[in-house]
C-alpha cells in the first residue's frame, strides 16, 4: 500500500490535489510508525500510483479520486524558464515597439 495525503482541493475543480506520498508508510524502519486506522484518517492507501505521460511543454500534477481510490494526473503548461522569459519579453517588446512606430507614435 503507499500513502497519498495533504490533499489540497483544487480552485477548479479537478479534485483532491495530493501534497505527499510516502511508499513504504507500514515498514518498520522508515513507515509512519501509526495504525493503518490512523494513517486513513490522515489520507488514503492507493495499491498503485501509475507513471505519469512525458507531455512536452507539460508538468504532471498528481491528483486523488476518493469515489475510485485511485491516482490520476492532471497536465499543466511547464513555466517558462529565465531564459525563455527574456527571449519572450525581448519579442514582444520588439513588436510592441514596432506597432507604435507604424502608428507614428515613436
Amino acid at each position: 500500500m503507499i500513502f497519498v495525503g495533504n490533499f489540497i482541493q483544487d480552485e477548479k475543480g479537478k479534485g483532491l490535489r495530493i501534497g505527499f506520498v510516502h511508499y513504504r508508510p507500514f515498514d518498520e524502519t522508515v513507515g509512519m510508525n501509526l495504525p493503518e486506522e490512523t494513517i486513513r484518517q490522515m489520507g488514503a492507501l492507493v495499491d498503485e500510483i501509475p507513471e505519469p505521460e512525458q507531455r512536452e511543454g507539460k508538468i504532471p500534477v498528481m491528483y486523488y479520486n476518493p469515489e475510485t481510490n485511485t491516482v490520476y494526473y492532471e497536465y499543466e503548461d511547464k513555466p517558462l524558464s529565465l531564459e525563455e522569459e527574456i527571449k519572450y519579453l525581448k519579442e514582444l517588446n520588439a513588436e510592441l515597439i514596432y506597432q507604435l512606430m507604424m502608428k507614428g507614435a515613436l
